[in-house]
């Protein structure tokens, strides 16, 4: 089968590489998802993924799970198929999936905060700016997701 021409597998590759240099991803799980990004296929099998990756069943279901549990690629069913389908997640998921995140980050720093104790100490005050910069994050994506939704309705 072959589902990607030499440019793609250079888009892959790329893709995987940066994947690991920015967002701390594996090269396997950048070029899972760059596959599943550049493919015409809607959504492909755990199969045409190992394949197009170049690795083990048990490699992609893993890496497969860790990709959607942060929100770049989605599960698919076929009606009357067993096998694991996948495909890369909507830009609106990608989207909800960092305002998701960005709202982890601003609980978690809260606990710190709590936990820090006492006003004006340089752990509170650095927990206490990192939770202000997610919160200021967190009200800005509500703005500019509906700019997006704006924008794509006009285009």
């Amino acid at each position: 089968m072959r589902i990607l021409t030499p440019e793609k597998r250079k888009f892959v590759e790329e893709t995987a590489k940066t994947c690991e240099q920015m967002f701390g991803l594996s090269r396997m799980a950048g070029r899972i998802w760059a596959v599943l990004l550049i493919a015409d296929k809607e959504f492909l099998s755990s199969d045409e993924l190992m394949e197009c990756v170049g690795a083990s069943r048990g490699s992609v279901s893993t890496l497969a799970r860790m990709l959607e549990g942060i929100g770049l690629i989605k599960r698919v069913s076929v009606h009357g198929d067993r096998k694991h389908y996948y495909r890369a997640a909507d830009s609106e998921s990608i989207i909800q999936a960092e305002l998701a995140s960005t709202k982890t980050f601003i609980q978690l720093m809260t606990v710190g905060i709590k936990a820090a104790g006492k006003e004006g100490t340089e752990s509170r005050k650095r927990l206490s700016e990192f939770r202000d910069l997610m919160q200021f994050f967190a009200d800005e994506y509500a703005s500019l997701v509906e700019r997006w939704y704006n924008q794509k309705e006009k285009a």
